[in-house]
């Protein structure tokens, strides 16, 4: 026996789907019990009309699925282009949808109607990729196909837009306020079509729309555009290669809250991780509510194992009783993507708690005691709950047999060193590192607990160490520099160059396993790859990524040939 089940909605809204579902009869079947776990996704068998077909004149589209589906993430996933606000019916006789219009369809037209990749069955498995039927009211059907691949770890679900640029400004264009006219979405294996598109020029976005909205949110959606115009033929499809970008963070950090800790000490809470480098001294004040009192401070520095947290500490102990305010100063602290707190007028009121600071500093140095496989250039890092003193400090680096070590070292932050050889760590190698301070004693009065901390730790081997080296080729040039990303594909390692032009380049020493290397024409000159931006638009910047590339020991994998597109 068939169940059936009817529902009414409206597409409305560009070619977005809303409705309510009325279910008469009975709702969703449940699979049968025992057996065993469906793992495999659904996917539609047949359909009508179809794809391709010409003078449709009944307005009703039918679904066959290869097994049965939830009702309403099928109707979620159902719209239909061109985009107008419509009335329909649905009904469901087992696995097959029927979809009818409750009005005539233009004449001359070419419709495509999606289902795209959200739709699940009754067991949650979603579908694998999204899938379309064009047909046309009239003799002739518009066969413009877009195909494509979506570069990202986690392509299924993200939407695909296409907007026709003809009789249009394209600088005016911006997807966060115009949904577009053309849409699908990307499957599990990263691949997407649009087809039934008018011949023409289109500008092409990934969209991974957070809130199903439509339109692109700046902040909270990620992003891609394409890598030069996107040019739709009748006779052959376009290819395109697309790749996301975070979400663009455009927002400054914000003081979430104040917490005095002690006489000397205030914690100020950021709503974002910020950039260590901007956390100094002159990023802030602190002063009495009348602004006539401005206390000493010896230092500004991120709370250890934290990014979001900043530690303020006064020369002296400050009275408990007196109202201060904290005052963050324009252009000083930054979040890690280059946005400056905004200082402006705000302040915020504290008083310091009665409390000494009595308890010993603790430090902490990496490696631990007795590590091995440390890299040829790894830092040392030394870590503190409080400022440190460089003057009082003695840093020492020896080999196995004694032998001093020339070292630099890099003052990340007032709590915060890193110590780095002036040549490598040699292959191998056993390592002494001593640090002490000549007194406990610290700035702003605290004490540390331990003044001498030693560490030995070995260089890894490197004899088993492989390389690779190859050409970079591009005939369209580029405005910045080439950036070549060698990536392991486990265990995360990543190797980077830049090249100045097209040319020859080499990894050496890399350690044995599978690699991708990515290339991109870093065009903005910032060293990161830029996935285009939505308004003003902005191409994304051409890119190749090879691989897998398998290093074994000891060899030397030559002759790679790069081309960027």
């Amino acid at each position: 026996m068939h169940s059936l089940s009817k529902a009414r909605a409206r597409f409305g809204k560009g070619e977005w789907l809303w409705g309510v579902l009325f279910l008469c009869g009975c709702a969703n079947p449940l699979p049968p019990p025992g057996g065993p776990p469906d793992r495999e996704p659904p996917h539609v068998v047949a359909f009508e009309p179809l794809s391709g077909s010409t003078r449709v004149r009944d307005p009703v589209v039918r679904l066959t699925f290869s097994e049965f589906v939830d009702k309403a993430s099928v109707v979620q996933s159902l719209h239909v282009q061109p985009p107008k606000p419509w009335k329909a019916v649905w009904d469901w006789w087992g696995t097959t949808v029927e979809l009818r219009f409750l009005e005539a369809l233009d004449s001359n037209t070419t419709y495509v109607v999606t289902l795209g990749s959200e739709y699940r069955d009754l067991a949650g498995n979603t579908a694998a990729e999204a899938v379309s039927i064009v047909f046309s009211t009239g003799d002739s059907i518009d066969r413009g196909r877009l195909e494509g691949r979506l570069l990202d770890p986690q392509p299924a679900g993200v939407f695909i837009w296409a907007y026709p640029l003809g009789g249009i400004q394209p600088d005016t264009l911006n997807p966060a306020h115009t949904a577009p006219r053309y849409w699908t979405q990307v499957g599990t294996a990263g691949t997407f079509a649009l087809q039934g598109l008018p011949a023409g020029q289109y500008r092409l976005f990934a969209v991974r729309d957070v809130d199903r909205n439509g339109l692109y949110t700046e902040g909270v959606d990620a992003l891609g555009t394409t890598t030069g115009p996107v040019m739709v033929r009748g006779d052959t499809p376009t290819v395109v290669v697309l790749r996301l970008g975070g979400p663009s963070d455009t927002t400054p950090p914000e003081v979430v809250d104040v917490r005095p800790q002690s006489r000397q000490r205030v914690r100020v809470l950021f709503s974002e991780p910020l950039d260590t480098l901007s956390v100094q001294l002159s990023a802030v004040s602190i002063e009495d509510t009348a602004g006539t009192v401005v206390l000493p401070l010896v230092g500004v520095y991120l709370v250890p194992g934290t990014a979001t947290t900043v530690e303020i500490m006064t020369a002296s102990p400050a009275d408990t009783l007196t109202p201060y305010v904290l005052r963050l100063r324009e252009g000083g602290i930054r979040d890690t993507a280059g946005n400056s707190v905004r200082a402006g007028e705000r302040l915020w009121r504290f008083r310091f708690r009665g409390e000494l600071d009595t308890a010993a500093v603790r430090w902490i140095l990496t490696p631990a005691d007795s590590a091995r496989s440390f890299l040829p250039w790894q830092p040392l890092e030394l870590v503190a709950e409080a400022p440190l003193d460089s003057a009082a400090a003695e840093v020492e680096v020896s080999d196995a047999i004694g032998r001093p070590i020339p070292i630099r070292w890099q003052i990340r932050g007032a709590n915060h060193w890193r110590i780095l050889p002036l040549s490598r760590w040699e292959s191998g190698q056993w390592y002494r590192l001593r640090v002490s301070f000549r007194t406990a004693q610290l700035p702003g009065g605290r004490s540390l607990g331990q003044t001498t901390l030693v560490r030995h730790f070995q260089a890894i081997d490197i004899r088993q160490y492989a390389d690779i080296a190859g050409r970079l080729q591009d005939s369209l040039g580029c405005r910045g520099p080439y950036v070549l990303l060698l990536r392991a594909l486990q265990g995360g390692g990543l190797w980077r160059q830049k090249l100045s032009q097209p040319g020859e380049w080499r990894f050496a020493e890399i350690p044995p396993g599978s690699y991708e290397l990515e290339v991109f024409c870093d065009d903005d000159g910032d060293g990161r790859y830029s996935a285009g931006q939505a308004f003003p638009y902005r191409f994304a910047e051409r890119f190749a990524i090879i691989g897998p590339l398998e290093l074994k020991p000891r060899w030397s994998v030559e002759g790679v040939t790069v081309t960027i597109p």
